[in-house]
């Protein structure tokens, strides 16, 4: 996509931006898509897990999850994944690039893909894997202070960064990967820590 296509000052500088990053096509077991509207104002979409997931429960996540044996690529996990859940079709998505390896909690890795879709899209939950839909307005995202936010451990509480979207607390993967998108596209450093204190 060239850059005069893009309806926001915002996205022409991340796909500039984006597009300096080195490119890793080693296979991941895990990749994710964020999906920015093509528009004046671009939103983030993100994903509130259901609360009867086996994994992530209740958590916020972008669209995506595991590689499966017919993907040729991390942009391919990231993209049937989220037309898998969000009812986004590959076709609907174009591929900026790719922003540093990440890793959950877990310790598993995790690719995040970054793709720009109409501001129109269908969206179509998968109801048995997402609790909802919602989105993040980008330009007020680069600015938005982080808050605390506490996890209990059990006898340790762990303390780290988070965004608060649409009324819900955006944190641990999901937050590292909402901070390395800021950083690399509009220079917005955030010290992502995890701090853990004895209750």
């Amino acid at each position: 996509m060239s850059t005069t296509r893009f309806q926001s000052p915002l996205l022409t500088q991340l796909a500039e931006r984006i597009a300096k990053l080195p490119f890793d096509p080693t296979p991941q077991p895990y990749s994710v898509l964020i999906a920015i509207t093509n528009e004046a104002e671009p939103k983030i979409l993100y994903s509130l897990r259901a609360s009867d997931m086996r994994e992530h429960a209740g958590e916020v996540s972008f669209a995506g999850g595991r590689r499966e044996d017919t993907d040729d690529s991390n942009q391919a996990t990231a993209l049937r994944e989220t037309h898998e859940e969000t009812g986004i079709h590959p076709s609907q998505v174009t591929v900026l690039g790719e922003l540093p390896l990440q890793f959950a909690k877990s310790g598993r890795p995790v690719k995040p893909i970054v793709g720009v879709i109409p501001p129109s899209v269908n969206l179509v939950p998968e109801m048995c894997e997402i609790a909802r839909l919602f989105w993040a307005d980008l330009a007020t995202l680069i600015h938005q202070p982080t808050i605390d936010y506490a996890y209990d451990l059990g006898s340790q509480v762990l303390v780290s960064p988070s965004f608060i979207i649409d009324g819900e607390t955006v944190w641990g993967l999901t937050g590292r990967i909402t901070a390395s998108l800021l950083e690399m596209g509009f220079d917005r450093q955030i010290d992502w820590y995890f701090n853990v204190h004895d209750k």
